[in-house]
């Protein structure tokens, strides 16, 4: 006895086969990232004619990247604005201006890809011994708070609100800053005391995994290789990250020690 498909049996098969080639396709993705910069690292002649092999002993390890760290900052010294140094090592997120820390948080919670502790000792000095530009950014905070407040009558009333408290609304603090060679970090506010800050945090992590979705599928559909993109997620008081991000320029440069 034959059995025979059904077009709806054909679909299923056919959209299970769909998914697991798309799901395969983000599985080797890390890898493809890691085999990118790896392939990056050793086409560029001039970073490796000077890039001397004795670095490459695991005891010196910890002075090459002292080193490419220093040369990151000297270079964004050479910028006028405030810009960004986050240091996994020490766990600091600091403002920078002309090579001076001008503000110092100390992380509260940190989470790194694998990716990160993948890289060689060449490919790290490669990619962190200058500042990473920053691509986009997505937040929840406004950049530039205004109050609107009526004009008071007469100078009793001036008076009065003198010692009226600021009533400015202020959303949850959470940044995404996306950086050149298709690296992320989040920024994200230790604290979440009630319903309203929890919607905003899902709220801005669904919209980042929307747009990953969407690139996803459209990669796919497009027949090109699926992107990974390695991120840092790095939690501070409040406060913290409306300052940070407030005080940043609109080609903000990270300084970045991993």
């Amino acid at each position: 006895m034959t059995h025979k498909f059904k077009p709806l049996h054909y679909i299923c098969f056919l959209s299970g086969v769909i998914i697991f080639i798309w799901l395969l396709n983000i599985a080797i993705a890390p890898y493809n990232k890691l085999k990118e910069i790896q392939n990056m690292t050793l086409e560029d002649s001039l970073f490796m004619s000077h890039f001397d092999s004795v670095l490459f002993q695991p005891e010196l390890k910890s002075q090459v990247k002292e080193k490419a760290y220093k040369e990151s900052l000297l270079k964004m010294s050479e910028n006028d604005s405030i810009q960004l140094v986050v240091n996994l090592e020490d766990k600091t997120v600091n403002l920078s201006i002309k090579g001076i820390f001008i503000h110092q948080t100390k992380m509260s919670y940190l989470k790194t890809d694998q990716f990160w502790s993948s890289l060689s000792i060449a490919e790290e000095v490669r990619l962190f011994s200058k500042p990473l530009s920053v691509q986009s950014v997505y937040t929840t905070i406004i950049k530039e708070p205004v109050v609107i407040r009526e004009a008071p009558k007469d100078t009793l009333e001036a008076s009065a609100n003198a010692w009226k408290p600021d009533t400015l609304i202020q959303n949850p603090a959470y940044v995404m800053l996306h950086t050149e060679n298709n690296f992320r970090i989040v920024l994200e506010q230790e604290e979440n005391e009630n319903d309203f800050m929890n919607r905003v945090k899902l709220k801005f992590l669904n919209q980042i995994r929307v747009e990953n979705l969407k690139k996803s599928v459209h990669r796919f559909f497009t027949f090109k290789k699926q992107e990974y993109v390695p991120t840092i997620v790095i939690k501070l008081p409040t406060e913290d990250i409306r300052s940070i991000y407030r005080a940043l320029p609109s080609n903000t440069l990270i300084t970045l020690k991993i």
